[in-house]
């Protein structure tokens, strides 16, 4: 699949909202008035990462379920091009700070008994 780069102002206002979040659950760990003199930073630390996988996993899955949901119930053969039932198989995906459970669309082609994954990348043919 082709990479493409996101604008740096999209990923500034991405990290913008994302930081907004980051006060809503320090709030939500601490209190309305914040740590107390005996918590120290690295429970604050763990209270971040735990954050940000949440966020990266919550991204991550949402995102690969609509590309998955975009993908039509029969997709064609790479080989044959037969019309082929696509099903989903669960997959962990694990990046730096979280693992996603993707249910990959898998699809399997009974005349050339071969299994494919569809491409995201480009729209199946009607």
């Amino acid at each position: 699949m082709p990479r493409r780069d996101l604008p740096p102002e999209l990923l500034q206002e991405i990290r913008d909202l994302a930081a907004g979040w980051g006060k809503i659950v320090a709030r939500r760990a601490f209190g309305d008035s914040g740590p107390g003199l005996d918590v120290d930073f690295d429970t604050m630390e763990q209270v971040a990462r735990a954050a940000a996988a949440g966020l990266t996993e919550g991204t991550l899955g949402t995102s690969l379920e609509q590309q998955a949901q975009a993908l039509p119930d029969d997709y064609p053969c790479p080989d044959c091009g037969a019309p082929c039932p696509v099903r989903r198989e669960p997959r962990a995906l694990v990046t730096p700070g979280a693992t996603v459970t993707h249910n990959e669309p898998v699809g399997h082609c009974p005349a050339c008994r071969r299994d494919f994954f569809p491409p995201a990348s480009r729209p199946a043919p009607r």
